[in-house]
């Protein structure tokens, strides 16, 4: 269960250092209109996905379901190096043991 947490948390963080704490929610949890794709650029996804495992540990399966906040934060043009600052900065120390991106890789 803090496993959950700690993603959820970081997360909801990076969004808030990103985008500002009252913009933070509504940026992260925009839905793209019908017939658009999920997220415009597929590699910055991945290399937001990475970067944030980079620092914060690796997603899993359960993080899954932040996929979408990870592709609104390409959408809204947000660079790599925010990102890497961002989740630095949410995330002092990588999680170790069996969630830790360096242990199992990354999941995108």
């Amino acid at each position: 269960m803090s496993y959950r947490m700690h993603v959820d948390s970081s997360v909801k963080l990076t969004g808030e250092l990103l985008f500002g704490i009252v913009k933070s929610d509504e940026m992260l949890n925009t839905v793209q209109p019908t017939g658009q794709p999920l997220v415009d650029d597929w590699d910055c996804l991945k290399a937001m996905v990475r970067t944030f495992e980079t620092h914060c540990g690796s997603l899993s399966q359960y993080g899954m379901k932040h996929m979408r906040s990870f592709a609104n934060i390409c959408n809204a043009r947000i660079k790599r190096d925010q990102m890497d600052a961002a989740s630095a900065q949410v995330c002092v120390s990588v999680p170790s043991g069996h969630y830790s991106s360096l242990e199992n890789g990354f999941s995108a």
